[in-house]
């Protein structure tokens, strides 16, 4: 038998990791209003996010039953925790501005957020991932108003003109 930190490097180690992790989502989702809000084509707002979820969980589940369920991939033989836990707090602290960004605002939150991540991904010098961030985020505000999005103004609405 395969020791725990040996079974989640091969496939079915993985495909239960994965299904517990869609199931809850899954959970999440029908659990939310939003998605079962209808739109004006007849489908609910949340068809495709389920439906994607729903496959999902369907692949890892025969990642869990496949035959090569206990081959562990060549690249998953050096597998650290510490690489794999920064991936965990990239997601957590995505999902922390996203639901930040919609109280506080897209101009406020999306530079802080940026520099932090690009100073965590590498680039070290303060003064250019300021700039970056801020150049960043002023692309993509601009690029969603040309084109009518309108992205959360949070504290800042009434304030500013656009």
């Amino acid at each position: 038998m395969k020791r725990p930190r040996e079974l989640l490097k091969c496939n079915q180690g993985i495909g239960f990791i994965f299904s517990l992790v869609l199931i809850g989502f899954l959970v999440y989702l029908e659990l939310s209003p939003w998605v079962h809000r209808e739109v004006r084509d007849g489908f609910t707002l949340g068809f495709f996010p389920v439906l994607a979820v729903v496959l999902l969980l369907i692949f890892s589940l025969i990642l869990i039953v496949d035959p090569r369920r206990k081959e562990t991939a060549e690249d998953l033989e050096a597998f650290a925790l510490k690489p794999f836990l920064g991936g965990v707090l990239i997601v957590g602290a995505t999902w922390l501005y996203f639901v930040v960004m919609r109280t506080v605002g897209f101009l406020i939150m999306t530079p802080i957020y940026l520099l932090f991540f690009i100073y965590f991904l590498g680039l070290r010098l303060w003064l250019a991932c300021a700039v970056s961030a801020v150049v960043m985020t002023v692309v993509v505000y601009g690029a969603f108003t040309a084109i009518g999005i309108k992205l959360p103004p949070g504290i800042l609405e009434g304030i500013l003109p656009f």
